[in-house]
């Protein structure tokens, strides 16, 4: 009976115990709630955040400033802070009591207008990091794609319309992203499977998500095994290789640069991926986040290098930037060199675009429709781009088109808003691009067309070459697009050789799950000097660089080569092979532009290879000795790969886009034709070039040919 009586009294004695713990625990929470902490952090933060710049040499004006606010800071003790959004037309919010510190979203979006619950959901009114949590959209990104029509939408219709519902169709921004092509990624996921053999052309019908325009349906790209059980290289590699960068990407990557949905091109991001600004709940040493808690429409360049630094390459070739031939040389202070990506390739430098030596950014030339789509379901990159050089520069014979502004215009003032260095009053004269649609930072003044950047401000004036007999008037090169000239150099990575590796697994990056399988990627060689000319996907002349020149191979379980797949060139569907070309428009515009023989007379630039161009007088036929043996070299192929066709037109690459080819028979000797007039006249302003062709050697040209040969 003792001894019951004493375990009774130690079970009292331990509950009782207990009890007052949890008691003191539950006071000393409501004394000192987690919400206070946070905001104890922040207050630091901010502290931490003024001595930088106090230590930062700014005015004396200014530093009076920073201490002051520091000392107001000093001074502050932790309290609820509540948000009436739109001025009480929400319920209040509490979430700045937690997230003291954190940066307005932008200047359009300060957080004590919008508050936080009308972008990320959540319980706005909790104070607890569970409870305000509840609902909470996307995590840490509520742009995403599938959640931009809550956050970004016109979610609650009685505070504002945003980015959805908007008085032109062309605002709609949330339903037109998932359309474009950053989106779908349709247009190459119809060439690879065209260039692999499994279409008989390529046309658009697959994307990462299904998405319809009312007209044009896209289904969701086909996974890597059929139900059958049949595999697809072509799925498999779009899959795990290409689809590495689109918008719809749900996981953020320290080495691609990038958030996902509006974000990715929106919201700052470090190389690291880190978090730098002044909210103290985020973890600071985690990967994947916004630098800060800003969005802006002031795209900075690094935003469009992030993705578009691998295929045509043009966010690095605009900056003069271009892959090495990855030996990481030079040596840099006894190691590899340090001139690189986020993802260790090796760089480059080259001569940059002439439009970044003027400081101006990519969008200044690139409309909002060029990336965020207008609405319709594109398969091509040049249906979705509306911007044309003709447009602020004019053609031939055509100056560039204008519209006046009008005041109730809601695209045109929109636009005007989105941007603090664009004034535009009502009866200005602003420029429009190829589709008719406003460029409101092109503007008319008095000295000519001058170009505001969005970025910083800077005018340009604009040249217009309409009209001027600077060889912009030479009869036969209406047809030439204007980088085809004017494009200092393209990058050329020759020879793609795929293999699948079946010992390892590799990540699906539209399913997001690990699947057997992992790609890996080889090159030929990589050449930037003397561009390949033939026809466009406009059916104009243009650039034309390797796309994709492709050998796959495959190898088993156990590591066995799969037959056929050992360096197996693919066959298409129209006889031609994956060893093929694409054209492009390199972003390397340059004043300087090449000689008149450096295009009629040179092998390379008529798309015949890189080699020694000369005339048979035996046949009256163009022949060229390659430098490149492709049969020599183990691969299968007896053309050399700068190759499109040979002298006599014969195709000998096909290419990745409809009307785009190599120049024909007729076009070459059209183009080749006029060399011996080049001895004399190789001159753009010269004026035997105004008259049309064809041309003939005269009596005048013969005797200046003799004397010519005299010297």
């Amino acid at each position: 009976m003792r001894r019951r009586s004493h375990t009774l009294g130690i079970v009292i004695l331990v509950t009782s115990i207990i009890l007052v713990g949890v008691l003191a625990l539950v006071e000393h929470r409501h004394q000192n709630p987690e919400w206070k902490g946070f905001q104890n952090k922040g207050i630091a933060l901010a502290i931490d955040r003024l001595a930088g710049d106090f230590s930062s040499g700014p005015t004396d004006e200014r530093k009076r400033e920073i201490r002051a606010e520091i000392e107001v800071l000093r001074q502050r003790n932790p309290e609820v802070i509540e948000v009436r959004p739109f001025g009480g037309k929400l319920p209040s919010e509490r979430c700045m009591t937690c997230h003291f510190g954190i940066e307005d979203l932008s200047a359009s979006h300060p957080n004590s207008v919008f508050g936080c619950v009308i972008c990320h959901g959540g319980n706005g009114s909790d104070l607890t990091v569970q409870g305000a949590h509840l609902g909470l959209r996307g995590g840490r990104n509520p742009s995403r794609l599938d959640l931009a029509p809550l956050s970004c939408g016109s979610n609650n219709s009685g505070v504002a319309a945003c980015h959805s519902d908007r008085e032109n169709p062309l605002l709609n921004r949330v339903n037109n992203v998932p359309k474009s092509l950053m989106a779908t990624n349709a247009g190459i996921i119809s060439i690879l499977r065209f260039q692999w053999g499994l279409d008989s052309e390529p046309v658009a019908r697959f994307g990462i998500k299904s998405v319809s325009d009312g007209k044009t349906t896209l289904s969701p790209v086909p996974h890597e095994r059929t139900a059958a059980g049949q595999f697809s290289l072509a799925d498999s590699h779009f899959r795990k290789f290409c689809a590495a960068c689109h918008l719809w990407g749900p996981v953020q990557r320290t080495d691609m640069g990038r958030l996902s949905g509006c974000a990715a091109c929106h919201a700052p991001y470090s190389q690291d991926g880190r978090y730098r600004g002044g909210d103290p709940t985020i973890d600071r040493q985690a990967s994947g986040r916004p630098t800060t808690h800003t969005i802006t429409a002031g795209i900075q360049d690094e935003r469009c290098r992030a993705c578009h630094n691998r295929s045509a390459r043009i966010g690095l070739n605009y900056h003069g930037k271009m892959e090495s031939e990855q030996y990481g040389t030079p040596f840099v202070r006894g190691g590899l060199n340090d001139n690189t990506l986020s993802d260790g390739r090796f760089l480059l430098n080259l001569v940059p675009d002439i439009h970044h030596e003027k400081a101006m950014g990519c969008i200044d030339c690139h409309t909002g429709q060029d990336t965020m789509g207008d609405g319709v379901v594109h398969g091509w990159m040049k249906d979705q781009i509306e911007i044309r050089c003709e447009d602020c520069h004019g053609g031939y014979s055509t100056p560039p088109s204008t519209m006046t502004v009008q005041k109730f215009d809601p695209l045109v003032q929109t636009l005007a808003r989105s941007y603090p260095f664009l004034k535009l009053g009502e009866g200005e004269l602003i420029l429009k691009t190829s589709r008719g649609r406003p460029l409101p930072h092109v503007r008319q003044t008095e000295k000519g067309f001058c170009l505001v950047s969005k970025l910083t401000g800077k005018e340009h004036p604009v040249s217009v070459v309409t009209g001027k007999s600077n060889g912009h008037k030479i009869k036969g090169h209406e047809r030439l697009e204007c980088d085809s000239c004017h494009s200092a150099w393209s990058p050329q990575c020759y020879g793609c050789h795929q293999l699948i590796d079946f010992r390892a697994q590799g990540m699906d990056h539209v399913s997001e799950q690990m699947t057997p399988g992992r790609w890996a990627e080889g090159r030929g060689y990589f050449r930037f000097e003397r561009n390949i000319l033939g026809i466009n996907s406009r059916g104009r002349v243009g650039i034309l660089v390797p796309g994709c020149q492709v050998w796959n191979t495959v190898l088993d379980a156990k590591g066995r080569i799969v037959s056929p797949y050992d360096s197996k060139i693919m066959k298409l569907k129209n006889g031609l092979s994956s060893i093929s070309m694409g054209p492009t428009h390199p972003h390397t515009t340059r004043t300087e532009v090449p000689r008149c023989v450096d295009c009629h007379l040179n092998a390379k630039a008529l798309g015949l290879g890189e080699g020694l161009l000369s005339w048979k007088v035996e046949t009256s036929q163009l022949q060229v000795a390659p430098i490149y043996n492709s049969m020599g070299s183990g691969l299968k192929i007896d053309f050399p790969l700068e190759a499109v066709v040979d002298t006599s037109g014969r195709i000998l690459q096909g290419t990745s886009h409809k009307l785009s080819r190599g120049f024909n028979s007729e076009e070459l000797g059209k183009i080749v034709g006029i060399a011996p007039c080049l001895t004399c006249h190789d001159r753009y302003d010269d004026p035997v070039w105004e008259k049309p062709g064809p041309y003939k050697e005269t009596e005048a040209c013969l005797k200046a040919l003799v004397e010519i040969e005299r010297r």
